[in-house]
């Protein structure tokens, strides 16, 4: 579930949509807390942590990716 979570997350920030991000990102954190036992580096949350602060809105959705390039005018 946490991989779903954190794909929705991330085609959210793509979408420039910080309040559905937002809201995956707290249920990352909720779901962290329960998964104690697992190494840091393995946790989805720990990914979107990696996102925020190597990629500050940076398109991580394909289908944003795609509009993207459709809508940007060739050279």
């Amino acid at each position: 579930m946490e991989r779903d979570i954190l794909r929705v997350y991330r085609c959210a920030r793509g979408q420039e949509r910080p309040d559905i991000a937002e809201f995956m990102l707290a249920a990352l954190e909720k779901l962290d807390r329960e998964r104690e036992g697992f190494p840091l580096t393995e946790r989805p949350l720990m990914e979107a942590y990696r996102d925020i602060a190597s990629r500050p809105g940076e398109p991580r959705c394909a289908a944003q990716r795609l509009s993207t390039s459709k809508s940007e005018p060739h050279s």
